[in-house]
């Protein structure tokens, strides 16, 4: 059976190596990139260069693209000679980048008019995963779209979340993902930060920080909170409102602000001025839910 024909559009690292992938699949392809000489080891392959987002789109069933941000985005979908310009009726295009929830919805309306379908599907992951094809991927969309377009999606994501029909919910993933990532680089920065100030041994810190993200109890939080199981104690929230104080008295000394470290001793305070002293310690989330 023939596979679909796809059209690539944004050439970047992440891009470029995604779009080896799909072709190396067997997907016939035509790619479009501002510079132009980008395409070259993608032609090489056997894609075929066009001229503008709407000459790559217009013999293609499914078009992907990796940009920047949502003015690149919204230029290259309705600027001159855009990719909906030159998109069949009932083609899907699928968008890969990290993107506002609001633009998100914009372009699953803006192809919605014109006959056309918008799939979000923001990419997770660094440059060696896309080149290996072991990208995680959030798909939001029409289901029939999406269970169309999953077997292009799966030559550069090895996980596929579906999130749900509307565009905004994948692109709100996506943040969320990158939130927790760019919260951790920060907490291991000023662990680390902490560690070299006070004498301790950084590679010692950067053992246990390393045996921490590989640990079972973030997954047993992620449970205990998503559920809001606070009734059974490990660690109750007085006793991690001391800790906090001994956290902050302890960076305080050696000259290191800890700004998460302040803000989690408000939300104790909150949630012990509630009566939840002897919950179990992990209730402090509850402040961010309204609690």
């Amino acid at each position: 059976m023939e596979k679909p024909a796809i059209a690539f559009i944004g050439l970047g690292k992440m891009g470029a190596a995604m779009a080896a992938n799909i072709r190396r699949a067997g997907y016939p392809l035509a790619v479009w990139n501002r510079s132009a000489d980008k395409a070259a080891p993608l032609v090489a392959l056997g894609a075929k260069l066009a001229e503008s987002p709407a000459a790559a789109a217009a013999g293609a069933d499914c078009v992907i693209s990796s940009l920047f941000d949502d003015d690149s985005v919204r230029a290259v979908v309705s600027g001159h000679n855009g990719l909906l310009s030159g998109m069949r009726a009932g083609a899907v295009h699928i968008g890969t980048s990290t993107i506002s929830p609001w633009c998100a919805d914009e372009l699953g309306a803006l192809h919605a008019a014109s006959g056309r379908h918008y799939i979000s599907g923001p990419v997770l992951g660094r440059v060696p995963a896309a080149e290996a094809g072991q990208l995680t991927t959030f798909l939001a969309g029409s289901p029939t779209q999406v269970e169309a377009v999953r077997p292009c999606v799966s030559t550069y994501a090895s996980r596929i979340a579906v999130v749900g029909a509307q565009p905004s919910q994948a692109s709100t993933a996506k943040l969320i993902a990158n939130f927790l990532i760019a919260s951790s680089m920060d907490l291991i920065g000023l662990s680390l930060a902490w560690a070299e100030k006070s004498g301790v041994p950084p590679k010692l810190v950067m053992q246990f920080l390393s045996d921490f993200f590989g640990h079972p109890a973030p997954k047993d939080y992620v449970s205990k909170i998503g559920n809001r199981d606070f009734d059974t104690a490990g660690f109750t929230a007085s006793g991690g409102l001391k800790d906090i104080q001994l956290m902050l008295a302890a960076a305080d000394a050696v000259h290191l602000k800890l700004p998460e470290a302040e803000a989690l001793r408000a939300k104790f305070e909150q949630a012990i001025s509630k009566g939840w002293q002897d919950r179990d310690w992990s209730c402090f989330t509850e402040m961010d839910r309204g609690g």
